[in-house]
């Protein structure tokens, strides 16, 4: 393995580039991957397409821009500071057996620091069936806590 380098010893103030312009960019860019800028471009899972490299231009017309947080009409979101103040929840991902067993769990959990949850519930909560049907036997408490009933809610969240 070679050295590290000593990063700390840089003075960034001295490091300048010089400017360039798009053409030049997009021809380096083919030169060095063998495509086009736009074969470079992508699709999210959601079909947004993602550029390979966005400019000052991309921004021309983005109405949001000129909002803020906590104010009408609330494009940048709710709260004035959004989460800054607000900290991180810690959520363990949990839930099985019965009701009380999982709200003994969660309890655990709650005292040791956590700070919310997220319940897990079992297949046949997932599909809508109670325990007792016979199309979820095996499923029932395995994967997740199985309710059946606002009074197993009630246990679960007690």
């Amino acid at each position: 393995m070679g050295q590290s380098p000593d990063f700390t010893s840089i003075n960034y103030d001295d490091v300048t580039f010089d400017a360039v312009d798009e053409a030049t960019w997009r021809k380096q860019v083919e030169a060095e991957t063998g495509m086009s800028v736009e074969d470079l471009a992508w699709k999210t899972m959601e079909q947004i397409d993602v550029k390979p490299l966005y400019t000052q231009a991309d921004l021309a017309g983005l109405e949001h821009l000129g909002y803020y947080s906590g104010l009408p009409p609330f494009l940048r979101g709710p709260y004035e500071t959004m989460y800054v103040t607000r900290p991180w929840t810690v959520r363990q991902y949990a839930g099985f057996s019965t009701a009380e067993e999982s709200n003994a769990f969660y309890r655990r959990n709650l005292a040791a620091g956590q700070k919310g949850l997220s319940v897990a519930f079992d297949l046949a909560t997932h599909r809508g069936y109670d325990s007792s049907h016979p199309r979820v036997v095996g499923d029932v408490g395995k994967a997740g806590v199985a309710i059946d009933s606002i009074l197993d809610m009630k246990i679960l969240f007690d």
